[in-house]
């Protein structure tokens, strides 16, 4: 049932203390999270996961942008990911990955054996759940990314409600999920030596937040290394270490980087909620968040607007059948497998 929002929350008369902006984006949008993780250590098999998706990234169906990055997992394990959009081709992804070049490698028994694990988790999100928000007008990051200069600057936003305020279907739609978390990760049966496929959460929200630090110099740079950045490791730590208490499922914090692995000034969070309302009120009332959100409002105002730190997210709330997540020889703590309501083991394949 669907069941209407609260008036907005937005004060009369709102005036944001600090510009932003939100993209345009008018039809769906498929992100898909395909992943690899090197339990040997030894490199080889990530570097041959990254030959594979950058030979993706051309040719039919190609996403219309691809971005990487890596993070250490929860079992200590080197991650490497790729994220990858399509925009307003609801077909486009279906027939990417029935290229050849794709099966022939994800579908291979290989995968299923030895000391790396695979993983992608996909989701297909109507317009109508997505929001994007960037600090600066030519942002090219995530959803947005090649759209030219977004829209702005737009007053939703600096208030708290602001996120759910600029989700156009949250006029009619209050996102109440079917699931809450109620457990401790719980490590499963299925995971190594399987392909599992992770069954949906419903109205799951997803927040990838991140920031672009390149070229920070004096004041700006001090306070970056000193303050925000730490903030913001350790309110993702608390994420992914207390689920029940915030609400998260998964939280990865991770460094951007080239195809070829090099780290770039970039660097953003994942973490998934099991309803938009656990995310606000992380947001809008935990002190880790509260110390990022506040620090930076701060320092804008004390270089007049003259920062060269851009920040910038993108929130979607997905229904269960807008997922597919899929775990091959994962460790059975990864992503999804510890919460899912129903994990299915595919047939080896051969």
């Amino acid at each position: 049932m669907v069941h209407h929002n609260p008036p907005s929350r937005k004060p009369h008369d709102w005036v944001p203390p600090v510009p932003a902006f939100s993209a345009k984006i008018d039809g769906p949008v498929t992100m898909a999270y395909y992943g690899v993780q090197d339990r040997a250590g030894t490199g080889a098999t990530i570097a041959e996961f990254q030959s594979w998706i950058s030979s993706l990234a051309d040719g039919v169906e190609a996403p219309d942008v691809v971005e990487f990055a890596d993070y250490t997992d929860e079992r200590d394990f080197y991650t490497w990911v790729a994220m990858l959009y399509w925009r307003d081709r609801s077909e486009s992804f279906a027939r990417w990955q029935s290229r050849p070049d794709h099966d022939a490698f994800w579908l291979s028994s290989e995968r299923e054996s030895g000391d790396a694990g695979y993983f992608r988790e996909v989701f297909h999100v109507p317009n109508e759940r997505l929001e994007t928000l960037y600090s600066d007008q030519s942002m090219s990051v995530g959803s947005g990314a090649g759209l030219g200069s977004h829209d702005g600057p737009i007053q939703s936003h600096n208030y708290w409600g602001s996120m759910r305020d600029r989700i156009p279907g949250s006029s009619s739609d209050d996102y109440a999920g079917g699931f809450q978390l109620t457990h401790q990760p719980q490590a499963q049966t299925a995971g190594l030596g399987e392909r599992v496929i992770a069954s949906g959460i419903e109205n799951l929200a997803t927040i990838r937040s991140g920031e672009l630090y390149d070229g920070l110099e004096g004041r700006e740079k001090e306070v970056y290394e000193a303050e925000l950045e730490p903030s913001v490791r350790e309110g993702m730590r608390y994420l992914r270490d207390n689920p029940v208490a915030s609400g998260c499922l998964s939280c990865r914090h991770m460094d951007e980087t080239t195809g070829a692995g090099e780290r770039i000034p970039r660097a953003f969070a994942v973490a998934h909620f099991d309803t938009l309302t656990r995310l606000e009120d992380w947001s809008e009332s935990h002190p880790t968040h509260l110390r990022i959100f506040g620090r930076f409002v701060e320092l804008a105002q004390e270089l007049r607007g003259n920062v060269r730190l851009r920040l910038w997210h993108e929130v979607v709330v997905t229904r269960a059948s807008m997922q597919h997540f899929e775990y091959v020889n994962c460790h059975p703590l990864t992503g999804f497998l510890p919460y899912s309501p129903t994990l299915t083991v595919l047939t080896p394949t051969r």
